[in-house]
């Protein structure tokens, strides 16, 4: 099983609990609104999203692997210190998005 990311990564990396557990909240409700989310992906969501948060394959439809897959990594370079956590990273995965449907 593929994994995206944890937020117990980001806790251990330093990061605030509030903006990982945000970061988490924002990227599966994003994913949700695209339909990228799996049942069990949208039974997580539904239960809340907190610090034992984790973004795996199992959680995503092929479209929200495919997304996760190429872009994932290039979000989380996009976003860094400014606008992790924050409201401002869905504009990112919007521009991504757009990109992702372009290729």
């Amino acid at each position: 099983m593929k994994i995206y990311d944890k937020a117990v990564w980001q806790i251990d990396g330093g990061i605030p609990y509030e903006l990982v557990v945000n970061h988490f909240k924002i990227v599966f409700t994003w994913l949700n609104k695209h339909d990228m989310l799996s049942e069990e992906g949208k039974e997580e969501l539904e239960d809340g999203i907190d610090g034992e948060a984790s973004l795996n394959e199992q959680l995503l439809t092929q479209e929200g692997t495919s997304f996760l897959d190429k872009y994932y990594d290039k979000f989380l370079m996009a976003i860094a210190k400014e606008t992790y956590g924050k409201n401002d990273s869905i504009e990112e995965l919007d521009k991504l998005y757009q990109e992702y449907k372009n290729n």
